[in-house]
């Protein structure tokens, strides 16, 4: 199976429950931080903005430090990470990045979306990339609240079910520093 019929057949459930969850999120344009009902903040005040450098993966629970190249089977995207595989989230709602698993797809670069569903469910950010296929993505998103100073460490990630087994996936990023 060729890697955009797998993630055709993955990433629709997922989107639908994501979606089904933000109807009654109001989705922002100019501001890419929404709340749903019941939120009471957002996530560390915008602080997902920046450049985030992946330092790792979990799968399944088990770290996978960068760099690392694993190939997840027949028409499955490979999981990567060099020494500079980095993600931009920009204020203007606009991300940019080299993410091995973005770009396979032609999703380098696009629009994304922060949405607040509430103090249990946390937050979930969408990706809607400007290639051809142009199929949205939804990840948990994790970013620790630090105060007033702008947090060091975000993660990204989504749990799916293969072979009846849940399996979660996290990017773990760092603050670019330069």
């Amino acid at each position: 199976m060729r890697p955009h019929r797998l993630r055709a057949l993955i990433v629709p459930g997922t989107i639908a429950i994501a979606c089904a969850a933000m109807l009654p999120v109001t989705m922002a344009t100019a501001a890419p931080v929404t709340k749903g009902p019941g939120a009471t903040t957002t996530p560390a005040n915008g602080g997902f903005y920046g450049v985030w450098t992946l330092k790792s993966w979990d799968i399944g629970g088990q770290t996978l430090p960068c760099p690392v190249q694993l190939p997840l089977g027949p028409g499955a995207p490979s999981i990567g990470c060099g020494p500079a595989t980095y993600l931009k989230l920009f204020r203007s709602g606009r991300y940019d990045t080299n993410l091995p698993v973005f770009e396979s797809n032609d999703a380098d670069e696009g629009a994304f979306v922060v949405a607040d569903m509430g103090p249990k469910k946390g937050n979930i950010i969408v990706f809607d990339d400007d290639g051809a296929t142009d199929i949205p993505r939804a990840y948990r998103l994790i970013v620790p609240k630090s105060g007033s100073k702008a947090p060091k460490t975000m993660v990204i990630s989504l749990a799916m079910v293969h072979g009846g087994t849940k399996t979660t996936f996290a990017m773990n990023f760092v603050r670019y520093t330069g």
